[in-house]
């Protein structure tokens, strides 16, 4: 008895760790201004976009994440001055607990994105995998515009990465154009962001540390590898 015990403690634990709850556009999905998304636990997500009107849901896979299928976007470009809530097409994220929030997002080429947090400050923090086409196993690298914008050179259907905070707001969303949005994942805090971890040495492709930085085989730690999070021992 008490080995069944143990043993569905550590069916527990283990499905603790790799928790996660998933919104993914449907195909067809209709869309207005002011949804709000509640059914991932611990995440409000809400579609905001001066227009009032997003496509509806538009099949295409993600580069980046296979659990993606459709996306989304609103009809007034995004828009965003230091210090202030921005306005246009934006995609609202508020956290009831510390975390780790991937977003499944269609980048244009040289379109400035941010990632912005409660007081309208820029976030910089955070890792990505905005592969330059569907067969790419590495991502492209943000670069800086004149406006000191992250930019990628070519259009991608990839996934951003960020570390929430409990309590926390954020804003995904890039200037001048109507970003697309495919969903996201939540992971909850006390997991370091790490879920559907394969312990071992990673193969195949090329790995990035969770600074966006490319790593070597001799690196240790997690990495980034095919858009999925591996622990390298």
């Amino acid at each position: 008895m008490k080995k069944i015990f143990t043993l569905i403690a550590v069916a527990l634990c283990a499905m603790s760790v790799d928790a996660q709850g998933l919104y993914a556009v449907s195909e067809e999905e209709s869309i207005t201004a002011g949804d709000k998304i509640t059914s991932v636990e611990n995440v409000v997500m809400t579609y905001s976009d001066g227009g009032g009107t997003f496509i509806a849901g538009k099949k295409t896979s993600n580069w980046a994440d296979a659990d993606f299928t459709a996306y989304t976007n609103g009809s007034t470009n995004g828009k965003y001055t230091a210090g202030n809530e921005p306005t246009g097409c934006y995609y609202k994220f508020e956290t009831a607990v510390a975390g780790t929030l991937t977003v499944g997002v269609q980048l244009g080429a040289n379109k400035g994105f941010f990632v912005v947090d409660k007081d309208y400050a820029k976030v910089t923090d955070y890792t990505y995998m905005l592969p330059d086409n569907k067969d790419a196993e590495e991502s492209q690298v943000f670069t800086q515009n004149e406006k000191g914008e992250d930019i990628i050179g070519i259009k991608s259907n990839g996934t951003v990465t960020v570390k929430t905070e409990a309590g926390g707001t954020y804003y995904v969303f890039a200037v001048g154009t109507k970003m697309g949005y495919f969903g996201f994942k939540f992971e909850a805090g006390g997991t370091d962001g790490i879920g559907n971890v394969s312990v071992n040495k990673a193969e195949g492709g090329v790995a990035y540390n969770l600074a966006g930085q490319k790593v070597d085989d001799t690196f240790k730690g997690v990495v980034v590898k095919n858009g999925k999070k591996v622990v390298v021992k």
